[in-house]
């Protein structure tokens, strides 16, 4: 018996380490250096040069969002617009990407006896006549009259076109979106990208976590894009998005923030810092919080 619930006791112990301990594909180990620029009362000034410490790797600017918090105000920065504040209380909330044209949005799939609805085009919550895709738990399945297809070897980065002639209309089966790793008792998600058809429009779709910020589970994660981004209809909507107060200014492209590149972030006609002003930094890639050194 003693034997019995010492071998239990060992089991449990191994299990909560492995739980406790897991470490999230998620993320990056890049170290941002921050190089604050002096101020004005003017509406365009440079606020800060941001780089990578040695040994960076590059990141995607459709998995990054950058914040600049000035007393109790957070200001976005990216490559022109953002996206408006919406009410918390919702089962979707989409934010847009500091590339200005990938959504970042969490789905909150924790009940048991209905579906949150989540509209792509949109880029809110829908219902269940008029959605993209529908969630509950685990369970995620695709609407009605979805034309779709899975590239399980291609980057959400790198997918700009498909044929149409491969789309699958079939939409009475879930989607087999994520892997269970039972050691540690995680859900993850594959790393494959879906194409989907709505309206006549294309977009790519990626799922990149099960949980939320807190790592409470049933908060589904996923970045989206109109294959031709600049297309996308929550884009051209004033009521979703507007231009960003804060400009991210690089000599690179939009896609990849390269490990060797300095960027800079600028007022764009709006002030966020006067002369005297004190300013925070945030940034998040995947969703985890960058870490960030300031210079002296």
């Amino acid at each position: 018996m003693v034997a019995t619930v010492l071998v239990a006791t060992i089991v449990l112990a191994a299990w909560t380490y492995l739980v406790v301990s897991y470490d999230s594909p998620l993320g990056t180990d890049n170290v941002v250096v921050i190089d604050r620029s002096p101020t004005s009362n003017g509406t365009s000034d440079i606020l800060a040069t941001l780089s990578f410490e040695d040994g960076a790797e590059d990141l995607d600017w459709a998995s990054m969002l950058i914040e600049i918090q000035v007393a109790e105000q957070a200001y976005t920065c990216s490559f022109g617009s953002q996206s408006v504040d919406v009410d918390e209380d919702v089962k979707v909330n989409s934010r847009l990407s500091s590339d200005g044209v990938t959504f970042s949005t969490t789905i909150d799939a924790t009940s048991e006896d209905s579906f949150a609805y989540f509209s792509v085009p949109m880029q809110g919550e829908g219902n269940e006549s008029n959605h993209t895709v529908r969630a509950s738990k685990t369970d995620v399945f695709f609407s009605e009259g979805i034309e779709w297809m899975y590239l399980s070897d291609i980057s959400f980065r790198d997918v700009d076109s498909v044929n149409k002639s491969e789309l699958s209309n079939s939409t009475t089966d879930r989607l087999e979106w994520y892997s269970y790793d039972l050691a540690a008792h995680r859900i993850t998600p594959k790393d494959g990208t879906y194409v989907l058809l709505q309206d006549d429009m294309f977009y790519k779709m990626q799922f990149m976590s099960y949980y939320n910020e807190n790592d409470e589970s049933r908060h589904i994660s996923v970045l989206t894009s109109a294959l031709v981004p600049e297309e996308h209809p929550a884009l051209l909507d004033p009521n979703l998005v507007v231009p960003s107060p804060c400009l991210i200014e690089t000599s690179g492209d939009t896609v990849q923030w390269n490990a060797t590149q300095s960027i800079t972030l600028r007022e764009q006609n709006t002030q966020i810092c006067d002369e005297n002003c004190s300013l925070n930094i945030n940034i998040t890639y995947e969703m985890i919080a960058v870490k960030t050194e300031n210079t002296e």
